[in-house]
């Protein structure tokens, strides 16, 4: 259904139906309606509280345990179902009609195909626990994979439980009945229209669509997992075993043997292929290609090869013939095809059990382990725990077999990875300094955009002050105005002209500021006032002034006022000495005549009054002179001020456009600065917008083409895989390192020589843990061109008739023989040297055959022993099993195929410089060993040749060996003198085939008639028939045995010698029996038998030296 039917569901319930085919106020007759059915899922996952409790709780186990049946249905106190989740609540809530599927949406658990959180509950208990368990199987720790897919699948479940319910542990699983592939197709061919063959098509689309995406149709076969977990679980068992197989002790294979006997447990009867009932009649495509299904299949008759249905005869006889059932069933065409990987495991299970069952390695060759596994060094346990490690990890380090190569290419492999431990160090410091780089830039980003937000406030009161200031500057601009005007109108103009020249001149100029220019960078805008409006001040300066007022500069007035004040000073002065003269003249007495002539006279008076008059009247004078002066002054000092004034006038007139000018500019400025301020602002946030990128760019995933590639996820990634490989590269290094180490230690023979550690991870990531390794390594490798002596160099020939002749016998009549050298044999060439250990060995097998004919023989080690001190101790020769001077290898069974038995060491050339070790190099000279050749003659297997013709086997031994001194030497000596004169020494025995070395005597004792039953053979034994070395020890015969081959056709005769029956022997499938010594080594020997049907015969004598 398409997204618009669930957009307003309630407001277009109309178009909701008529999409979903339901009536809505149209003629059905007129529409073909089509009916769609929709089904609705819970959108949310209800239990994530609960889970991460029960994993706070209960850890992992607790968590898994969560989806196993039941536990999810208890309603308890501390988890009840919600109401809203129940399958009713929904129905009653809604009311869904029939176009809605059921079941409703409940709370639960849900593991279906199209649940929303199904895939993580999946992910969740299935296949996080799966890849883990892989993981673990894979890195050799095998208990605790099987650990983790007992979360999924637990076959050791004892509980009472039903079966098989009880073994799985994913909810699922427990619900679930495994189909048969042969049961989903023959559904869906017989009932193309049932559920079951509608999900089967289904999941056959998706499988087409995405081929190579195995999930897409396991999801519709859901016990595909069921068999996955199951196969993984024995995956895991046999990979234990096999670990555990490989290393070849006794502790080691008994356990690998509980392991497989468990996984053959699970396994059950392998199941066996039934017997076809009937065949297919052969069909053509063009014949079926109509009765094709969804998967290419058809259902055809099975014609049986036997009816198991016949109808009835009928009671009535019919002309008609009754037709015969020949079609009883119906059966897929095409066959499903077995589980190949399935049905493997019966047959490594059992392949593995045999060979432990009967003696046998990993590889299937036959050999036997010691009784007890080699000994550990306690204190290489120490070591092990004190650095934390796994001690059974490091005991199974010390007991995994010798490597195939050399030391010196050991060393250079490990130096190899070494280095790239090194490297990958490198790079994993790299990763981690990217990623805290990368963290650091991020939250540098995030502290970054948030002082960004905290000054973005700043920035804005940046811009509020700019405004408030260009505000300021028009109110200062708007006084100084009016200061200009009030000048102006003191100076006499008219305000209205004034006003005119402010608005013209001033006003006019506060204009807005070209933005365009300031953005454009080529700003021009100019704001001055014109200088017609500046008043020019005239400057009055007096000239000539007296010396007293030299350097005062006065204005004409000033000076006039200081004129006139000098003057009326001096005619107050002049005033002020007459008066005072007057008064003074006041004094004198008055002086007089009368004078009448005519009657009339005058008198003449003259006196102090008179002179006094005069001058106070001259005084008086001066007085009115002053002060006419002081009023010039004063009137001149009135002028004088106003003319100041005027100038100060003037003077702030000019002031106040001045500083309208000033103001202007500081405007423009403040409005430039306002644009700085905005410009600013706009810039931060910007910045911050900026910003914002950057975090989310360093935030984001890398998964889009805006998120940063190289992010803190990349490098957590990058760090994650580079110390997994970090890890994994140095266990592999550690891996060579310790094959390395055990190479040194076995080719110089010093099991003290330890160089590797196990601390090197310890500490700070284990960065330096390649660098530490590099160093031991080289140090080992030092010690090794130190250690690397030469040591003597020998050959020894061992003639098989020579030190076992009974062997020689076994091999002819059986095929095979097994052969012993023991430490005396190399004495006898060279006493007092210890630390023998072979270098080649070389097979020669002299023998009469035909041309173009091999001569293959097999020659395994079995066991061998080397002398590792040169302590004589309590006696020279070995003291028990648990002697310390000798060490054992018995599980380095090595075998080579000699083809023409020439000299023959197995290989097409022999290359001391091989880095591989050659075959039985540094084994013992003390060994063991088994001579196979290709027929066995009792069985009348063909053989190429005859292998009576055999006279004898070589081997050729070439081994290296330590000067032991004197006191070895002696005690060597002493110790094959003993074995000698006991008859102990392998040497102490001579085999005789009459046949070809008596061939009188075998001649004469075969042409003899057997009287009485008793026919004689005398033999003439002389020193010549003996080694040399043994002719001062031949004195005694301790032992005769009597090997007998009975002609063809006698086979049951009995043959008796000296009154002794022969017996059948099964090691050489010859007539063995001892008699009693008789004579001496070297003279007459007379044998009776009973019989001389025989058509050869050996007589092997012991000898020993008598006290």
């Amino acid at each position: 259904m398409n997204g618009k039917i669930f957009n307003n569901f309630h407001n277009n319930i109309d178009l909701v139906k008529e999409e979903i085919g339901e009536k809505v106020k149209i003629p059905t007759s007129s529409y073909k309606v089509k009916q769609w059915k929709c089904r609705f899922y819970l959108h949310q996952h209800p239990y994530v509280t609960r889970l991460i409790q029960e994993l706070i709780r209960e850890r992992i186990d607790g968590l898994m345990k969560q989806d196993e049946d039941g536990n999810f249905k208890k309603e308890n106190e501390h988890y009840k179902f919600e109401p809203a989740m129940k399958e009713e609540f929904f129905k009653d809530q809604y009311s869904p009609t029939n176009i809605v599927k059921k079941p409703y949406p409940i709370k639960d658990l849900d593991f279906s195909i199209s649940g929303a959180y199904s895939v993580y509950n999946w992910e969740l208990f299935y296949h996080a626990p799966l890849l883990i368990a892989l993981h673990l199987s894979k890195n050799n720790r095998f208990a605790e994979a099987q650990k983790w897919l007992h979360y999924i699948f637990d076959p050791t479940d004892d509980s009472n439980n039903p079966t098989p319910q009880r073994f799985w542990k994913v909810k699922p699983f427990l619900e679930m009945t495994p189909k048969k592939i042969e049961e989903v197709l023959l559904e869906l061919s017989k009932d193309p229209d049932s559920e079951l063959s509608k999900e089967v098509v289904r999941s056959l689309k998706e499988w087409r669509e995405k081929p190579f995406r195995p999930h897409v149709i396991a999801r519709h076969r859901q016990w595909a997992y069921m068999y996955k977990a199951v196969m993984a679980y024995l995956d895991n068992l046999i990979s234990w075993g096999d670990f555990l197989f490989r290393q070849d002790t006794p502790e080691s294979v008994d356990e690998a043997l509980q392991i497989y006997v468990m996984a053959a447990n699970i396994l059950g009867p392998k199941p066996q292929p039934v017997p076809k009932k009937g065949a297919n009649r052969p069909q053509t495509y063009a014949s079926i290609k109509d009765q094709l299904d969804e998967f290419s299949n058809t259902l055809v008759d099975l014609e049986a090869d036997i009816p198991f249905v016949f109808f009835s005869p009928s009671g009535k006889v019919s002309d008609t013939s009754t037709p015969i059932l020949k079609n009883i069933a119906k059966t897929l065409y095409f066959c499903v095809p077995p589980n190949e990987k399935l049905l493997s495991y019966w047959d490594i299970v059992a392949d593995r059990l045999f060979k432990i069952r009967n003696s046998m390695d990993i590889t299937g060759r036959f050999r036997r382990l010691p009784l007890f596994a080699p000994p550990i060094d306690p204190a290489l346990l120490a070591r092990a725990a004190a650095a934390g490690l796994d001690v059974g990890a490091v005991i199974r380090g010390i007991n995994q077999p010798l490597p195939i190569v050399r030391f010196t290419f050991l060393i250079q492999k490990a130096l190899e990875i070494a280095q790239e431990v090194k490297s990958l160090g490198g790079q994993l410091l790299t990763a981690m300094e990217k990623e805290d780089a990368e963290a650091i830039a991020i939250l540098r980003a995030k502290h970054e955009r948030q002082v960004l937000e905290m000054v973005e406030h700043t920035k804005y009161a940046q811009l509020q002050e700019a405004k408030k200031s260009r505000e300021a500057l028009e109110k200062s601009l708007a006084l100084a105005a009016v200061r200009y005007e009030y000048y102006e109108r003191q100076l006499g103009r008219e305000k209205s002209k004034i006003n005119a020249d402010i608005d013209k001149n001033i006003f006019d100029v506060l204009n807005d500021l070209e933005r365009q220019e300031l953005d454009n960078m080529a700003y021009s805008q100019e704001e001055d006032i014109p200088d017609t409006m500046d008043r020019e001040i005239k400057i009055d300066i007096a000239k000539g002034m007296t010396d007293i007022k030299k350097g005062v500069i006065l204005s004409n007035y000033e000076a006039k006022e200081l004129n006139y004040l000098d003057y009326a000073h001096d005619l107050q002065n002049e005033a002020s000495t007459y008066s005072l003269i007057a008064k003074i003249l006041a004094l004198i007495p008055e002086f007089g005549t009368m004078g009448a002539p005519i009657g009339v006279g005058a008198l003449l008076q003259f006196g102090g009054r008179a002179l006094s008059t005069e001058l106070s009247l001259i005084a008086e004078s001066k007085n009115i002179d002053a002060s006419t002066l002081t009023y010039e002054a004063n009137r001149s000092a009135k002028i004088g001020s106003y003319a100041r004034r005027e100038q100060e006038w003037t003077f702030q007139s000019n002031l106040a456009l001045a500083e309208m000018r000033q103001i202007l500019k500081q405007y423009r400025a403040a409005q430039i600065r306002e644009a700085i301020a905005e410009y600013e602002l706009n810039a931060h946030r910007v910045q911050m917008k900026h910003a914002k990128e950057i975090e989310e760019f360093l935030n984001a995933d890398g998964t889009n083409l805006k998120g940063k590639k190289t992010n803190k996820a990349l490098y957590a990634w990058m760090k994650r895989e580079t110390r997994g490989l970090y890890t994994r590269c140095f266990d592999f290094a550690f891996d060579i390192a310790k094959k390395a180490e055990r190479a040194l230690q076995h080719e110089l023979g010093d099991d003290s020589l330890t160089f590797i550690k196990y601390d090197y991870l310890a500490g700070k990531e284990g960065l330096l843990a390649g660098e530490k390794l590099y160093l031991d390594l080289k140090r080992m490798e030092m010690a090794y061109h130190e250690n690397n002596r030469r040591e003597y160099e020998l050959i020894k020939h061992v003639s098989l008739r020579e030190i076992d002749p009974i062997a020689l016998i076994m091999l002819r009549n059986t095929g095979k023989c097994i052969v012993r050298l023991p430490e005396e044999l190399f004495d006898m060439d060279a006493p007092g040297h210890y630390f023998r250990r072979i270098k080649t060995v070389a097979v020669t097998i002299p023998s009469v055959t035909g041309p173009h004919v091999s001569i293959n023989c097999k020659l395994t080690l079995l066991k061998s022993s080397i002398r590792k001190t040169p302590s004589v101790g309590e006696g020279y020769a070995r003291q028990g099993s648990e002697d310390s001077r000798f060490s054992d290898y018995y599980g380095s069974i090595e075998s080579i195929v000699a083809s023409s038995a020439q000299n023959d060491t197995g290989l097409f050339e022999t290359n001391l410089r091989d880095e591989r070790y050659l075959p039985f190099e540094n084994s013992g000279v003390i060994s063991e060993w088994m001579i196979e050749l290709p027929a066995r003659p009792q069985e009348d297997d063909p053989q190429m040749f005859d292998y009576d013709t055999i006279s004898d086997v070589i081997l050729h031994i070439r081994y290296t060996a330590r000067e032991g001194g004197e006191p070895l030497r002696n005690a060597a000596m002493k110790n094959l003198k003993d074995k000698i004169d006991n008859g102990e020494f392998s040497g102490n025995i001579r085999l005789f085939s009459i046949r070809h070395e008596f061939p009188a005597e075998w001649n004469k004792f075969k042409n003899q008639t057997c009287e009485g039953g008793s026919c004689e053979l005398t033999l003439q034994l002389k020193p010549e028939h003996y080694p040399f070395w043994a002719k001062n020890f031949v004195s005694s015969i301790e032992s005769i045995e009597i090997f007998a081959r009975p002609e063809e056709g006698q086979t049951g005769i009995t043959i008796e010698c000296n009154g002794s029956e022969l017996q059948l022997d099964p090691d050489t499938n010859l007539l063995h029996g001892n008699i009693s010594p008789t004579g001496s080594p070297t003279g007459e020997l007379k044998l009776r038998f009973n019989s001389n049907q025989i058509s050869d015969l050996w007589i092997a004598i012991k000898w020993k030296r008598e006290d």
